[in-house]
């Protein structure tokens, strides 16, 4: 009897043996070179440019593998690129538990296969969509990787666009779309470059009109950047400046409640005297960074000594303190920030709302029986149990409302900028860290760029205050004002441009429209991928007729 053959032609793009064109052993080097390239960023910030090519050795790697071969490709990726950017893992289990240098690498090196494994997911969306939609990988990679990524259950969501912060021109899209949007057009940037270099021809006239019309958006994403960035340091220097007071102690890690410095006490601590004399220099307020433990809200005699103090200065102060407090009969910790009015009283607090996993509150899975054991076993001190406040603060200082932020909000966009919220105007982020944990690495310097994107993304003046340095004060183009030196103390007088009528973004007030965008055109594209191999699978089995 005659067979109908309805099966689907096979592409020629398609699953071909990963031997016959290149071994694996060049692969897994190109995968590595991959890994190398962006995170090179994250350590020598003044070479952002090898991100922006970063993934062309990885899709070369990737061309015509099989699915499992793609994973573990992006895993190697992953991996290296994770730790090499989060070497200070290591630096940080060494000052937190005194462990051994072979036993924190380890320890690292779990975190880093963990995290690696994200990018080895995105590979594998990646190669099976790359069937349904062969050569039109400027969309499927590019929304594999930001889809994977932001689903995949991180402490944060890995930006390649905070390691961007040199790049002026290109951060300036940020506003529109955030770091993600960033993150795409570099992805797009790396897929032509590895269509240009391949030297393949194209099979689908769909795919030429895809790359060009990709191509387009990058020159558009930088004649915007580059024409913003112009239009706000115009605007910028015609602004009024505002003198603020900033005091880096660079205090040293302790897990131990701090004693004050000698000479020093709880009620009159350095900082009051550091406060004195930037108040002598003209500063119309100032601010103190995250710190262990000042007494504040515990002890009346410190509330007392703080008071006296400020009520002859004049002038308000803003600082981090731990706060204890009953809410409906139940003790609760918060990490919190005072505000002290001219009078040296308590004017306004906010309390953190995005806690730190593992150090501040212990996710639900890790508090299991049996795993809560091993996490206080190793944790130790470190883990202070606190609860999450319940909504932004807005300190009001002569008309510049000031929104502070606590150590890793910081790398939470959306969080952020619904704190700026759709009436953006007059509003400035502040941002206390204390980053001594992580010891003299490279993880200041990251914490400091994630702060300038966010300020950008919202186009609001930032100041990000680090107890070990560097701290920074920052436009909203990005463009940074001043800054201090890492491990080291200063005392900083910043004339900060401000405006009262300047401020928002429509990053603040759609912060969540991109992020959403990326999923729905990921799943519509998993959707027809599923739907395809549901329909070969049908075709090729039918029986004969």
């Amino acid at each position: 009897m005659m067979r109908l053959d309805l099966s689907v032609t096979k592409n020629p793009l398609e699953d071909a043996p990963a031997a016959a064109v290149v071994p694996l052993a060049c692969r897994i080097m190109l995968a590595a070179l991959s890994g190398a390239l962006l995170c090179i960023p994250w350590l020598i910030p003044h070479l952002y440019w090898t991100a922006w090519f970063g993934w062309v050795p990885l899709l070369f790697a990737l061309d015509r593998t099989r699915l499992p071969t793609a994973m573990m490709l992006g895993w190697v990726t992953g991996t290296l690129c994770f730790a090499g950017a989060s070497n200070w893992m290591v630096e940080f289990a060494i000052n937190l538990k005194g462990l051994s240098l072979p036993l924190s690498l380890g320890l690292a090196a779990i975190f880093w296969l963990y995290a690696g494994l994200s990018v080895g997911l995105a590979c594998l969306v990646y190669r099976w969509l790359a069937r349904a939609f062969p050569g039109f990988d400027v969309l499927t990679f590019t929304f594999s990787v930001l889809g994977v990524l932001a689903f995949y259950p991180l402490l944060f969501e890995a930006r390649f666009a905070e390691a961007q912060t040199q790049f002026l021109p290109a951060l300036q899209g940020v506003d529109l779309v955030g770091a993600q949007g960033l993150d795409a057009v570099m992805l797009i940037v790396s897929v032509l470059v590895f269509h240009l270099l391949r030297r393949r021809p194209v099979w689908f006239s769909g795919n030429r009109a895809v790359n060009v019309g990709a191509a387009g958006l990058v020159a558009v994403w930088f004649v915007y950047g580059l024409s913003s960035l112009n239009a706000w340091d115009t605007r910028v220097a015609e602004w009024e400046t505002r003198r603020i007071g900033l005091v880096q102690p660079n205090d040293p890690v302790t897990l131990a409640l701090p004693k004050p410095a000698p000479g020093f006490s709880l009620e009159s601590p350095e900082e009051m005297l550091a406060t004195e004399r930037l108040i002598k220099g003209g500063a119309t307020w100032v601010a103190w960074p995250e710190a262990r433990y000042k007494g504040y809200f515990e002890k009346y005699s410190v509330r007392y000594g703080y008071a006296q103090r400020l009520e002859k200065l004049g002038v308000p102060l803003i600082f981090h303190d731990v706060e204890n407090r009953w809410v409906e009969g139940e003790h609760q910790s918060f990490n919190s920030v005072a505000l002290l009015g001219q009078d040296g009283k308590l004017a306004d607090t906010y309390r953190k709302v995005q806690r730190m996993p593992f150090g501040e509150y212990l996710p639900a899975f890790f508090s299991l029986p049996g795993l809560k054991t091993l996490s206080n076993l190793f944790l130790g001190e470190f883990l202070r149990e606190l609860s999450a406040g319940n909504g932004h603060a807005y300190f009001n200082m002569d008309g510049m409302q000031v929104i502070p932020k606590v150590c890793f909000e910081t790398a939470f966009p959306t969080f952020v900028a619904e704190s700026v919220g759709t009436e953006g105007e007059g509003k400035v982020l502040l941002f206390l860290s204390q980053d001594n944990w992580f010891g003299e690495t490279t993880q200041p310097f990251q914490h400091r760029s994630m702060s300038i994107v966010r300020g950008v993304e919202n186009r609001v003046p930032m100041i990000h205050l680090i107890n070990n340095g560097p701290s920074v004060v920052a436009s909203p183009s990005g463009r940074i004002i001043t800054g201090s030196r890492a491990f080291a103390r200063a005392e900083m007088l910043v004339d900060m441009p401000f405006s009262t009528e300047s401020g928002g973004s429509f990053f603040s007030r759609h912060p969540q429209l991109f992020g959403r965008f990326v999923f729905i055109v990921l799943g519509l594209m998993m959707a027809a991928a599923l739907w395809r191999d549901i329909t070969r699978r049908r075709y090729t089995t039918s029986p004969a007729l």
